[in-house]
């Protein structure tokens, strides 16, 4: 009905436009036919007389209000102090590697998640600004993960820590090392008996040197580590089957089967940026001419409890409860012949299971078995009897030493320290680069335990919950 009335509106302005002549510009039939509701629009939009100064205000006055507002404006962003003398001046000898308009790049390394990935960071004079993969680096190939590409805001952070702090009063870098240094120089009577040292993964060489010798000087005192996400499952394993902890390297390039027990290895752990390369190269599709090429694509396999990553580039995928996850793994290694393991009791996903077995049987050393960080040490156990049962160590996989620094299990080292400091054993916390008063779980009430130390310090990049 309104379109209707519209059109019957637009045709009445027709029976206007006879008495009209001479070459006019218009913009709509009512400005045309000069309609009386489109000239009182007109009025209410751009008002007569709009462009005359009213009498009432001079045209100076309004000039000097205007002058002195815009002065009151510059005014209100001036500091009451004044600002520091800077000189700025151009180079007198130039670094020969500087040229302005043209960045620098410098290779170093990113470390998070227990590995260190190798980066390239883009500077412009003096000034990094981005980080990318450095294509010559084993672990990264050239690509980054989205903390290696936000880390370098922290640099810019303007919330990160800016001098040292003593029950919130700004101190000087000489206060922080005395009050340490007098803190050791007690504790060395004692042997360090009651010193103690909170770390997270150390993956620096250097640091580890220095924490030994440390521990060399005062043999009483206790190192601990803890990180809200670890693999203590798969340290245990390792202890168990090998005796010491080791650490295991994944060749996906020579995998043609893939079986992820809750292992989200496209996008989580060590290695995890060099995993996605050697899967993916290995999953492009052929040209029509190559039929060999696709022969040789890989296949994945997933079990998980929920969708991940790894889980939705996979060929095959199983959604199950965390807890039946190790019941799988354990029917798993018994359909191919690992032994000392029980069957398990039976499933509804039996045939599934073993389907995946004749896979992993009819590419005996060109297969992996995966187990997730968060599943427990009995999982990890059944992943490397099958890996070993089929042949897969020496050339999908090999072990290695631990990358990190003497590794311990997390959840069992911060239990030792909160234990220690209920028995008034600690007198002395040092924490390094770790925010357990966030991260540790709720039933460890580690504020609670920390208050009971009588000299704690923290040192990180930011005053965080810990600090």
């Amino acid at each position: 009905m309104n379109s209707r009335k519209q059109l019957h509106a637009a045709l009445g302005s027709f029976d206007r436009l006879p008495g009209q002549a001479g070459r006019e510009f218009w913009r709509s039939l009512d400005e045309l036919a000069d309609d009386p509701s489109f000239q009182k629009l007109m009025m209410h939009e751009f008002p007569a007389q709009a462009s005359v100064w009213p009498d009432s205000l001079s045209r100076r006055k309004f000039l000097s209000l205007m002058g002195a507002s815009l002065a009151l404006a510059g005014l209100s962003g001036c500091s009451v102090r004044p600002a520091p003398s800077t000189q700025v001046v151009p180079y007198v000898n130039r670094p020969e590697e500087l040229i302005p308009g043209r960045p620098l790049f410098f290779a170093t390394a990113f470390t998070h998640g227990g590995e260190g990935m190798g980066v390239l960071v883009e500077s412009h004079e003096g000034r990094p600004t981005k980080i990318e993969g450095n294509p010559d680096h084993p672990g990264s190939r050239g690509a980054t993960d989205v903390f290696a590409q936000a880390s370098i805001l922290s640099l810019y952070d303007p919330d990160r820590a800016q001098t040292v702090t003593h029950h919130a009063q700004p101190r000087t870098w000489d206060e922080a090392a005395n009050v340490l240094r007098t803190a050791i120089d007690q504790q060395r009577p004692k042997q360090g008996s009651g010193l103690r040292l909170l770390t997270g993964a150390v993956l620096s060489p250097t640091l580890g040197v220095q924490l030994d010798r440390l521990l060399a000087e005062l043999p009483q005192a206790r190192r601990h580590v803890w990180e809200p996400v670890h693999a203590d499952g798969a340290l245990q394993a390792s202890e168990r089957a090998f005796g010491r902890p080791l650490d295991v390297v994944y060749d996906f390039s020579q995998a043609d089967v893939i079986v992820s027990l809750d292992a989200d290895f496209l996008i989580h752990g060590p290695g995890h940026l060099r995993h996605a390369r050697d899967f993916i190269d290995r999953r492009r599709m052929p040209t029509v001419e190559d039929q060999a090429a696709a022969a040789t694509m890989n296949r994945l396999y997933v079990v998980e409890p929920a969708i991940s990553c790894t889980g939705a580039k996979a060929d095959h995928r199983l959604a199950v409860r965390d807890g039946e996850i190790a019941i799988i793994a354990q029917r798993l290694a018994t359909r191919l012949g690992v032994a000392g393991v029980e069957s398990g009791p039976q499933l509804q996903h039996d045939r599934w299971i073993a389907a995946v077995a004749d896979d992993l049987n009819a590419h005996r050393a060109r297969s992996l078995v995966i187990a997730g960080h968060r599943q427990p040490a009995a999982v990890h156990l059944l992943a490397a009897a099958m890996n070993d049962r089929l042949g897969n160590v020496g050339s999908a996989l090999r072990y290695i030493e631990p990358i990190e620094w003497r590794p311990t299990e997390r959840s069992a080292s911060l239990g030792e320290l909160i234990e220690a400091a209920d028995r008034g054993e600690v007198e002395t916390l040092l924490i390094l680069d770790a925010n357990p008063a966030y991260t540790a779980p709720a039933d460890a009430a580690f504020l609670d335990r920390l208050q009971k130390v009588p000299l704690r310090i923290a040192m990180g990049l930011y005053r965080d919950e810990t600090a």
